[in-house]
């Protein structure tokens, strides 16, 4: 698995994992979504109502799979890129529920805001 993605992953699950206003808006259903890197592993998290967790392994289909290049991925996860325009261009493909990845970009979005701060 690539540190430098692991790393960014890990970065977003702690502050959306201490923040109770990110949290509350967190599906109360548990989701699953893998970002698959094209040239490497996957890294699978778990999102619902009690925050963010990256899965050691996960055996099931996930909800949605997010599918890019290591650079792009991270350049999203940092809100360098923004996903939608990454997905039109070609440089994402999305897997499963499009309406999830939707949902997910555009948490992505307040989550960078706060970031941001």
């Amino acid at each position: 698995m690539d540190l430098e993605l692991l790393r960014e992953v890990e970065r977003i699950v702690n502050i959306v994992n201490s923040d109770y206003a990110i949290k509350k808006n967190l599906p109360r259903e548990s989701i699953t979504v893998e970002l698959k890197v094209e040239e490497d592993e996957s890294i699978f998290i778990e999102v619902s109502e009690e925050g963010l967790r990256i899965l050691e392994e996960f055996k099931e289909q996930p909800d949605s799979k997010i599918i890019a290049k290591k650079d792009v991925l991270i350049k999203m996860l940092r809100g360098e890129l923004d996903p939608v325009k990454a997905f039109f261009l070609g440089k994402v493909k999305v897997e499963g529920s499009i309406d999830l990845a939707y949902i997910l970009q555009s948490r992505m979005k307040d989550y960078q805001k706060i970031l941001r701060k």
